[in-house]
C-alpha cells in the first residue's frame, strides 16, 4: 500500500513491445488515501532506506541503522 500509486488514483499501464512505453491515467478511479499522504510517505521511505543509489549502482549505507545524519 506504501508504494501502490493505485491508491491514489492512479493507473499505470505497460505496453509489452520493445520499446516499453507506459501510459499514466490519473484520476482514474477515487482515491484512497491523498497525493499529498502518499508523496509524505515516499520520501520517508526514502530517507528511512539502507540504500544508497549513484550512477555507479546501488551500495548499503555503512551503519546497520539509517539516521538523518548518514542521509546528508
Amino acid at each position: 500500500m506504501l508504494s501502490n500509486e493505485k491508491y491514489i488514483g492512479v493507473v499505470r499501464l505497460l505496453n509489452a513491445g520493445e520499446n516499453r512505453e507506459h501510459y499514466v491515467s490519473e484520476n482514474n478511479h477515487p482515491p484512497i488515501i491523498s497525493k499529498e499522504r502518499f508523496e509524505a510517505v515516499q520520501v520517508e521511505k526514502k530517507n528511512r532506506s539502507n540504500v544508497l543509489k549513484s550512477k555507479e549502482g546501488s551500495q548499503r549505507k555503512s551503519s546497520k541503522y539509517s539516521s538523518k545524519k548518514n542521509n546528508k
